[in-house]
């Protein structure tokens, strides 16, 4: 045989062989979903919290607190509390802001703004127990009825004078605990959800209707574990989701029954952020911090089926990813999610919905 013969036996099975991997679509991998990472600023800071108010994004950190225009190319901005561990920060308006400032080793101040953040003053304020300072551990500001709630380690109050005198809700000033989480629900009046972890590491949620109890939980999760999050569905207020150390929930029946969408207690993975499209309520976003690990991925975790079934994207180029809060703009064709890191600043995560 012929060293042309040869050549074209090859050619015409390589040819066979070419067209039998091509002829049905099954052989053909569908397209990773499109994530487009990019970090904003902030690096090396742990960055607590975020909050958005209209198109002001803040960033509350151990250095102080920092804003951004979501609609500008402008970086992070400092708009003060600089060298100050701030652990969050409410805005009443664009330019009325307080602020919860741990001074550490049991002491605590509230700064207020009247200035957008341009001068900060020390709050006088009742938000004490025997003259010992108790941390505000998250705010929210109720603006439909013009209350301020707060929360501290083991209490939550209200203001009717943002923020100048408090009244007890729930709990007592001064109590040995973790310290809570509060969330308003944005589409019922007076429906207000907190949660925490008691003396003994005893994870807790209560569900309040004008101010009285509706119900309270206290094995929805297993112990040790605590409340790091409370996120309503803007289209759907019947969903709940609560993110807990070692595991996220959801309720859609305002807490008659509840279903375990993410377990991961073997991990020791805390979902202090939550975050659910605006304009489809079955697309979910979760992100994971992990306890005790410094350097750990980034990883957010998404579902497309109302949290049924999750897949995981991950952004390899990040040795500091663990997520402390998200925050998320919708439009119909895609997703800005903004995510607040431990040590890693904040990333802009662009993702084109329609390949998902």
């Amino acid at each position: 045989m012929t060293i042309a013969k040869i050549q074209s036996i090859f050619l015409i099975l390589f040819s066979l062989a070419y067209l039998c991997s091509c002829d049905t679509d099954e052989s053909v991998e569908k397209p990773s979903p499109s994530f487009i990472w990019k970090k904003i600023g902030l690096d090396g800071l742990i960055v607590n919290r975020l909050e958005l108010y209209e198109n002001n994004l803040y960033a509350i950190s151990n250095d102080g607190i920092y804003q951004m225009n979501v609609n500008s190319s402008n970086e992070f901005l400092p708009i003060g509390l600089q060298g100050k561990k701030i652990v969050d920060i409410v805005a009443i308006s664009e330019q009325h802001l307080l602020a919860s400032y741990d001074k550490e080793m049991g002491n605590a101040e509230i700064y207020e703004s009247m200035d957008g953040g341009t001068t900060w003053s020390i709050k006088d304020t009742n938000f004490i127990d025997l003259n010992f300072p108790e941390l505000i551990t998250d705010f929210s500001w109720d603006e439909d009825n013009e209350i301020l709630y707060a929360t501290g380690y083991g209490v939550l109050a209200k203001s009717s004078n943002k923020g100048t005198s408090w009244e007890i809700v729930w709990g007592e000033w001064g109590t040995i605990a973790t310290g809570m989480m509060i969330g308003i629900n944005p589409k019922i009046n007076k429906d207000i959800w907190f949660g925490g972890q008691g003396s003994i590491e005893n994870g807790y949620l209560i569900h309040l209707q004008n101010d009285l109890i509706q119900n309270e939980w206290s094995d929805l999760v297993p112990n040790p574990t605590v409340v790091e999050e409370i996120f309503f569905d803007q289209n759907t207020p019947q969903n709940i989701y609560v993110g807990w150390e070692g595991e996220l929930n959801k309720t859609s029946d305002y807490g008659t029954t509840w279903e375990t969408l993410i377990n991961r207690h073997e991990e020791a993975h805390f979902f202090n952020g939550i975050g659910v499209s605006e304009t489809n309520s079955n697309l979910l976003f979760t992100g994971k911090w992990i306890k005790g690990s410094k350097n750990q991925p980034l990883t957010l975790y998404y579902s497309k089926n109302g949290g049924a079934n999750w897949e995981e994207e991950t952004y390899p180029d990040e040795e500091n990813g663990g997520i402390l809060d998200i925050k998320l703009i919708s439009t119909e064709s895609k997703e800005r999610i903004f995510v607040a890191l431990d040590e890693g600043g904040v990333y802009e995560v662009i993702i084109n919905t329609s390949k998902l």
